[in-house]
């Protein structure tokens, strides 16, 4: 006759004092982690703004040459702050594409309108600059800036202008 020990079993899960100290472990990172993650977002909103811009221009720009006239951005509300959309117009003055408002936290600032002609080359003589950036006080996020040569080209790097 074999005699079989039985050990207790022991209940599964976690006890709460387990529990409250995951919790607050969590807790504690997610604090420091939080403003940092808020900086990334406005990094990227930025960035997908300036991308917006960029393709814009050069949607503009191919239209000029399809189109074999002179097509024009400007800006929604009428002055030089692209943070509230853009329309860009073809030769007869028909809309060919249209950008919504920005989130508040991101300004752009560029000229008046920017024009090209039907060889694709921008109108001005000189080089027109926007700049994409934080409106948000205290923000360490760099801002970028769009700069279009009288090729045409447009082109966005990490800076101020």
């Amino acid at each position: 006759m074999t005699i079989r020990h039985t050990l207790p079993r022991r209940p599964a899960g976690f006890t709460m004092t387990e529990l409250i100290v995951t919790v607050a472990i969590l807790g504690i990172m997610a604090s420091i982690a939080a403003p940092s993650f808020k900086e990334l977002m406005l990094g990227q909103r930025i960035k997908s703004a300036s991308f917006d811009v960029t393709a814009a221009l050069m949607l503009a720009r191919s239209e000029a040459l399809k189109q074999n006239g002179s097509v024009t951005l400007t800006p929604s509300s009428g002055s030089s702050e692209w943070a509230g959309g853009w329309t860009i117009a073809g030769p007869d003055g028909t809309t060919l594409s249209t950008q919504d408002a920005y989130d508040p936290s991101i300004t752009i600032a560029g000229p008046a309108s920017i024009a090209y002609t039907r060889s694709g080359r921008s109108s001005s003589a000189a080089t027109v600059t926007l700049q994409v950036a934080s409106s948000a006080s205290g923000s360490t996020v760099s801002p970028r800036c769009i700069s279009v040569g009288v090729t045409g080209q447009p082109k966005s790097v990490m800076g101020s202008c």
